[in-house]
């Protein structure tokens, strides 16, 4: 039989854990767009970098750089999804 306070640890375990597991799918969905991303753009205020890897005309704009970057990012959010997953089994 469970008593109440064994049950209210659960719920907040059981929170916690679709919280992690929310989040790992929010960022595994970024990491796919990132990956299909023909543009990279960043804002900050009033300062604005855009890079695209093909320029409207279709020639080669930057497309090494956005190639970097984009795997960057996708190391970035792969590691805080496993960072995540460890939190998750310490649940």
């Amino acid at each position: 039989m469970m008593d109440r306070k064994t049950l209210e640890y659960m719920t907040d375990r059981t929170k916690k854990a679709t919280a992690i597991v929310n989040k790992i799918d929010g960022l595994t969905k970024q990491a796919e767009q990132l990956i299909n991303a023909q543009e990279i753009r960043f804002k900050w205020n009033t300062t604005q970098v855009d890079l695209e890897s093909q320029a409207y005309n279709g020639n080669r704009d930057s497309a090494r750089v956005v190639a970097k970057i984009k795997t960057f990012a996708v190391q970035a959010v792969n590691e805080e999804i496993q960072q995540l997953e460890e939190e998750l089994a310490a649940l």
